[in-house]
């Protein structure tokens, strides 16, 4: 048997993985048993190929083994918002508070949401735009070095915004500032300009910087984020979508989140949104959008016909006031869709799981000709495939299969399917309708395994915990802004959109 920090990575000895079953993903049959060999870090065998005389054995016992599921929207943020003190309020007083709070150093943050995330059997995510305001170029070295000390697969965003930083466009700033006082007036004066390059050029240059500075890591890749079409005129979405194409990097951005965002781009684009961000040469295969809860019919026949895809965050979009995605039409434009998490999950515990039923139940409706929710194959490809779509690595991992990426995912299933009762319905069904995080027993990433029965095989995670913990307490309060100063700016912010 294999210690638990054993690799299969490149260079080490083949590992075998031996499990009560294997669920592939991909529409493959399930295993039993499972029987998987890893070999530089690849998926080399499943099943009876899988036995090699010369291969070390990783004995998982009843375990079930799928492939690695994939975060496909979130912003490294290790610590619960409710425990940070932001109560869950509607998207933009929410955001709004964290103006209160000086710039952290995002390492502690991210490396703690990358366990976090590990644990709960997620081997790869995608790291939306974010910014705690300091030096967006060293904000993203940081959080890059997080991913990799974690060992988790990550595709990074650069941040791209150049307007609406305080108050979403066309609403006049001056209107809002007239109407605040002395201190919150000066939080928001603060506040109109993003920490985000507000040029391509600005952008282009960091990404590719940091991309040459880590290309040797080859679970790290660089994409774009412009923030979404209420931040990002028409000329700079274009200019970073030509970037992105050029350099075959992700581009990321939020679509249509909130009622005041819908009104806003109502404005801004009478003949539609997305056909806009169409006209600008945004959309395609290489694109995602998180979020677009207020998508039209035209909307979703555009994406679909693009290629670009849409990931769901339905915890976020009800805590936040937003709604809930419209998976049932999705489904219908036949749109790529994956899932995520945005740090702000229903139950704020980081459990893919979870969200994955709240989004299939979410997907029915009262009517009688209601269509069914997907199914458990199709969660499981909305949570595997649908994200390495999203992060560019389609065909590399999401499924357990020759050739594949070796991110891999035990997961004890007693608890979902007790022995003794009713066995008809299928394994994965049983997991899809109670399996959770708690049930991971081991996570591989590019075949290293990095977390076995609950604890993690290379870093200390109350070490982590508390790095992130002292981080956030150094910054808590901004010297300069009060905490009514910022609920002050949060309302009158919700007062000028209601107005519109």
């Amino acid at each position: 048997m294999t210690s638990p920090g054993q690799s299969a990575g490149p260079g080490a000895a083949p590992l075998l993985l031996r499990a009560a079953a294997l669920i592939p993903g991909g529409g493959l049959p399930e295993e039993r048993p499972g029987r998987l060999l890893v070999r530089d870090g690849v998926i080399a065998a499943t099943g009876a190929a899988a036995e090699d005389p010369g291969a070390e054995i990783c004995e998982l016992g009843g375990a079930v083994l799928l492939p690695g599921f994939v975060n496909a929207h979130q912003h490294g943020r290790g610590l619960s918002q409710i425990l940070l003190g932001y109560p869950d309020d509607r998207l933009e007083a929410w955001a709004n508070r964290r103006r209160g709070r000086g710039s952290p150093d995002p390492f502690p943050l991210v490396r703690l949401a990358a366990l976090r995330m590990l644990a709960n059997g997620v081997t790869a995510c995608l790291h939306a735009n974010w910014s705690y305001g300091g030096d967006h170029e060293a904000e993203l070295d940081s959080t890059l070095r997080a991913y990799d000390v974690a060992g988790m697969r990550a595709a990074v965003m650069v941040g791209v915004a150049d307007r609406g930083a305080l108050l979403y466009p066309p609403l006049a700033e001056a209107d809002l500032l007239r109407g605040l006082d002395g201190a919150a007036r000066a939080l928001a004066e603060a506040s109109r300009r993003h920490a985000f390059p507000h040029t391509a050029t600005g952008a282009v240059d960091i990404h590719d910087r940091l991309r040459a500075r880590w290309a040797g890591q080859p679970r790290l890749a660089l994409g774009f984020g412009p923030a979404g079409p209420q931040w990002v005129s028409d000329r700079l979405f274009a200019e970073v979508a030509a970037a992105a194409a050029e350099r075959a990097a992700p581009l990321h951005f939020h679509l249509l989140e909130s009622p005041a965002q819908r009104s806003a781009c109502a404005t801004l684009y009478p003949d539609g949104t997305v056909a806009r961000l169409a006209a600008l040469g945004v959309l395609g295969p290489g694109s995602s959008a998180a979020h677009g809860v207020f998508l039209s019919g035209a909307d979703l026949r555009l994406l679909a016909e693009s290629g670009t895809s849409l990931v769901a965050n339905p915890g976020s979009n009800l805590r936040l006031g937003n709604g809930a995605p419209g998976y049932a039409a999705w489904r219908a434009a036949g749109l790529a869709v994956a899932l995520g998490g945005d740090d702000t999950e229903l139950a704020d515990d980081g459990d893919p799981w979870g969200e994955l039923r709240l989004f299939a139940a979410l997907a029915r409706s009262g009517d009688r000709a209601s269509p069914p929710g997907p199914g458990a194959a199709e969660r499981l490809r909305v949570a595997t495939e649908g994200g390495a779509r999203v992060l560019g690595l389609a065909g590399r991992i999401g499924r357990l299969a020759p050739g594949f990426a070796a991110d891999v995912v035990a997961l004890d299933p007693r608890r979902a399917a007790w022995p003794g009762c009713d066995a008809t319905l299928p394994l994965l069904d049983l997991l899809m309708a109670r399996a959770g995080g708690r049930d991971v027993r081991m996570t591989m990433v590019a075949g290293r395994i990095l977390y076995r029965d609950g604890r993690f095989t290379h870093l200390d995670a109350e070490e982590a915990a508390a790095a992130a913990l002292g981080e956030a307490a150094s910054v808590r309060h901004h010297p300069a802004r009060s905490v009514a100063a910022v609920e002050a700016l949060g309302r009158a912010l919700l007062d000028a959109y209601d107005a519109e």
